[in-house]
């Protein structure tokens, strides 16, 4: 069985995927944290991305990478993002070259599109970078350097652009961009298994209605998702209509990442 190395699995996305992938996979899983929960095809590894030698030890061995680790939030300052997302981002991506990795699937972020306004155009797929904060700024870079070591190395990356994936959907928003686990375990699966993948941009969601994202490339590749943001909302969702127009984001793509101060760089000092 194939070894996929898993970053952050300790994480939500990366304890909702577990089941689906340990099914096809020997689950090699990466985080700072323990892992108390380990089933069969399992194993764990506790340590720091922002540490080279560390990375080089988990990458060696692994068919594929799925890397999912990453520092986030709203009010995140640039100089937090460096190490755990620029550094680490290329650790792995070296790593997964010298040591003759076949597959790297990067889990991007709606947030990379997060400022433009949902009323700007139908759908956003094809729409240029407009990072809504710090932490989404360091995943278009993910993304550019996943096409960097597809191009110069040949190395097979795969990105998908997450978009809400909590258990329920919780508001008119994110209804237009949920995605189940199932789901979008079905996709990694593509990015692992296509035969045609070489740099793929596609989106994390599930059938949603009046979507933000047609995802035509991960259809094209035989993506079918099997879940509808509309039969998973939460008890307490809220409409459109019920959602504050000034602190929600409910008009933006990034919600209310959108409207959060940017940390100076010179306050960041």
């Amino acid at each position: 069985m194939q070894t996929l190395l898993i970053t952050g699995a300790a994480g939500i996305v990366g304890t909702a995927l577990r089941p689906y992938l340990r099914q096809k996979y020997s689950l090699r899983l990466l985080d700072r944290q323990p892992i108390n929960d380990l089933q069969d095809g399992e194993t764990a590894l506790v340590g720091d991305l922002t540490d080279p030698a560390f990375v080089e030890e988990a990458v060696k061995g692994s068919h594929a990478v799925l890397h999912l680790a990453c520092a986030h939030g709203t009010g995140i300052a640039f100089v937090t993002t460096v190490e755990p997302n620029y550094h680490a981002t290329l650790y792995l991506l070296e790593a997964a070259q010298r040591h003759g990795v076949k597959r790297f699937i990067f889990t991007s972020s709606h947030h990379v599109l997060g400022q433009y306004r949902t009323d700007a155009a139908a759908t956003f797929d094809d729409m240029p970078a407009a990072a809504d904060s710090y932490y989404a700024l360091s995943k278009v870079f993910g993304e550019a350097a996943c096409a960097a070591w597809t191009l110069r190395y040949k190395l097979p990356t795969f990105v998908i652009r997450i978009g809400n994936a909590d258990a329920t959907v919780s508001d008119a928003r994110r209804l237009r961009l949920w995605t189940s686990a199932r789901d979008l375990a079905q996709l990694v699966r593509i990015g692992l298994e296509h035969p045609d993948v070489r740099h793929e941009i596609v989106y994390g969601v599930s059938e949603c209605p009046n979507a933000l994202f047609c995802n035509a490339r991960a259809r094209d590749l035989g993506y079918a998702p099997q879940d509808n943001a509309a039969e998973h909302l939460a008890a307490n969702f809220l409409p459109y209509e019920a959602m504050d127009p000034a602190h929600s984001g409910r008009d933006h793509v990034g919600g209310s990442y959108a409207g959060a101060a940017l940390t100076s760089l010179l306050g960041s000092r």
